[in-house]
C-alpha cells in the first residue's frame, strides 16, 4: 500500500514514522510545504517519495493518506481526498466545529470512503479489554498540565478531546445529561469537571491546566473489583482485599503502550478493506458534537 504522510511537525516524526517505517507492507510517500524539513525527514526515514503540494499526491497513486497538519486545515484536506475516494486518516479533531465535522462524515458515507480519527487512547493496550467490559460501574479519566490555562476551544478541541473520546464508550455523550463545572483563570479556562451517569455506569472526567504537573491517570470499578492506572505502563488491581501489580512487558515500545501501534495496524486495515466501523462512526460523531456543545456552554456562562 502506498501511503502519503502530509504534515511533517512533532506528532508525524515522534508517533507516526517510526512505527510507519516498520511496517513492511507500506510504501510511505511525505508531503510538507517546507522543502527543508521535506528533505530532512525523508533522509533521516530514507523515504524517497516526496512532494510539496497535497494536491499532487492524487497523481502518485496513493492508496491512503494520513493529515498531521494544523488542526484548521484538517476538514479541508480530509475533503479533497474523500472526494478523490482515497482513504483518510486525520487527527483530532477532524474539524473545529461540528457541522464541518458533519459534513466531511457524510460525505465520506456518501462516496464509501474509509474516514479514520486518530484517537490512540482507544487503543491503549494495559487498560483496552477493561474499559470494554460490560460491567463497568465507574470510571474516571484524568488527564492534567502545568500551568496552561487557556481558550475554551484551544481547551476542549486541543487536548480535552482526548477525555471526553475516552469516556464515550457508547458513542452518546453528546446525549447524556452531563454535569459540568469550570475553573477559570481570568478569562482562560483552568479546568473542566464533567460526571454522568449512563445505563448503570458513572462516567468522571477532568483536565486541570493548573496542575502541579503533566499527567494522566484512569480509574475503573467493577463489583468488589477496581483498577488504578497513573501511566500507560503500569497499574495496581485490587480485589478481596489485595493489591496486584500490572505491568505492560518489559522492553514494551512507548508508541505502543500509548496506543499508536495497535491504531496504526487499524487503519491499515481499514484503508485496505475500504470499510471502517459503523458503531466508531458514530463515536466520532458523537465526540466532535459534545466538543462544540461544551465549548459553547462555557463559553456563555
Amino acid at each position: 500500500m502506498k501511503i502519503a504522510i502530509i504534515g511533517l511537525g512533532d506528532i508525524a516524526t515522534k508517533a507516526y514514522l517510526p512505527l510507519l517505517t516498520r511496517m513492511s507492507e507500506l510504501d510511505l510517500i511525505l508531503c510538507t510545504r517546507n522543502p527543508e524539513k521535506l528533505a530532512a525527514v525523508a533522509r533521516e526515514y530514507r523515504i524517497a517519495e516526496t512532494c510539496t503540494n497535497f494536491r499532487k499526491l492524487v497523481e502518485m497513486n496513493v492508496d491512503g493518506v494520513m493529515i498531521h497538519t494544523n488542526s484548521e486545515t484538517h476538514a479541508p484536506i480530509a475533503t479533497f481526498f474523500i472526494e478523490q475516494g482515497i482513504p483518510v486518516f486525520v487527527d483530532k479533531p477532524a474539524a473545529l466545529n461540528f457541522s464541518d465535522y458533519q459534513k466531511l462524515h457524510d460525505l465520506a458515507e456518501q462516496k464509501s470512503v474509509p474516514l479514520f480519527v486518530g484517537f490512540n487512547r482507544r487503543y491503549i493496550p494495559i487498560w483496552r479489554s477493561l474499559v470494554a467490559r460490560d460491567d463497568l460501574r465507574t470510571i474516571s479519566w484524568h488527564k492534567h498540565r502545568l500551568n496552561l490555562a487557556g481558550a475554551a476551544q484551544d481547551f476542549v478541541l486541543d487536548d480535552m478531546i482526548h477525555v471526553i473520546d475516552s469516556l464515550n464508550l457508547d458513542g452518546e455523550i453528546d446525549k447524556q445529561d452531563v454535569q459540568i463545572s469550570v475553573q477559570r483563570k481570568g478569562g482562560d479556562i483552568a479546568m473542566i469537571n464533567l460526571s454522568w451517569e449512563e445505563n448503570g455506569t458513572l462516567f468522571r472526567g477532568q483536565m486541570n491546566r493548573q496542575f502541579g504537573k503533566t499527567c494522566e491517570s484512569v480509574s475503573l470499578c467493577f463489583e468488589n473489583e477496581a483498577y488504578q492506572f497513573d501511566s500507560f505502563l503500569c497499574g495496581e488491581k485490587f480485589e478481596n482485599g489485595k493489591t496486584e501489580r500490572i505491568e505492560m512487558p518489559d522492553w514494551t515500545d512507548t508508541l505502543e503502550t500509548k496506543g499508536f501501534k495497535a491504531m496504526l495496524e487499524d487503519w491499515v486495515r481499514v484503508a485496505k478493506s475500504g470499510k471502517g466501523d459503523e458503531q466508531v462512526q458514530l463515536r466520532n460523531l458523537s465526540t466532535h458534537a459534545f466538543c462544540e456543545r461544551l465549548v459553547r456552554e462555557i463559553s456563555s456562562s
